[in-house]
């Protein structure tokens, strides 16, 4: 999964669990600058939280709305 690509983009993230969260990217950090190393990651903001950080492996589907 390329998450690079949703950086500066409102996003509808549905989660493996089931949740969904909508939001704007404001990060995208790399695997190898990641703390596990094994998979990338992105932050995004939303209205009730100002940062809510995930990685790859967390998704279901990601959908950009704007």
């Amino acid at each position: 999964m390329n998450l690079e690509q949703y950086l500066g983009k409102k996003l509808k993230v549905t989660f493996v669990d089931g949740q969904v969260l909508t939001g704007f990217c404001n990060t995208f950090t790399g695997r190898m600058d990641t703390e596990d190393e094994l998979y990338d990651e992105i932050t995004i903001k939303t209205d009730k939280y100002p940062y809510v950080s995930f990685n790859e492996s967390e998704i279901e589907s990601i959908e950009i709305i704007e």
